[in-house]
């Protein structure tokens, strides 16, 4: 029987990954896309900059979240074989 949805792994990714980070971030949205992708689902997942901070030598920091359109957890259209899995947005 096919999995009805991917394997989800709860809590920080044990340092594997900066999901603070524009790159890691990416990285993660990435990662949800595909792995919903993989059992048919399509899933919007975008980056979004959400703050910035500043350093005390002029230098900033920005921060960066991932956001998508699952409902409850749940994504919400099914996937059309035809097209081709989209890639993560730019904020």
């Amino acid at each position: 029987m096919p999995q009805p949805y991917p394997r989800f792994h709860p809590g920080p990714s044990g340092g594997r990954l900066d999901g603070f980070s524009e790159r890691g971030a990416r990285e993660l949205a990435n990662r949800i896309r595909s792995a919903w992708a993989r059992i048919g689902w399509d899933v919007e997942v975008r980056v979004e900059r959400i703050a910035s901070e500043e350093l005390g030598d002029g230098r900033s920091i920005a921060h960066f979240t991932v956001r998508s359109d699952l409902v409850n957890g749940l994504p919400q259209r099914r996937l059309d074989r035809s097209a081709p899995v989209p890639r993560a947005r730019a904020a």
